[in-house]
């Protein structure tokens, strides 16, 4: 893992990519912490293509917890 700014990135991928505005704090801190989560179970380098990877993936990790 690295010190990688994922909040930058996700902020880049919201705004920028996706055209929508950045989910509240809390919302982006739980996202940071699974995507760290995340990288360290599959032994993965966290870059930007690795968080944009992660944020479909996140997104059914939350639809599948609901």
């Amino acid at each position: 893992m690295s010190d990688y700014d994922i909040e930058d990135t996700l902020c880049k991928a919201f705004v920028m990519t996706l055209g929508s505005g950045m989910p509240n704090y809390r919302t982006v801190s739980d996202m940071i912490g699974w995507i760290r989560r995340q990288a360290s179970i599959e032994g993965e380098r966290i870059s930007e293509d690795y968080i944009y990877g992660c944020i479909p993936l996140y997104i059914n990790f939350l639809f599948n917890k609901a």
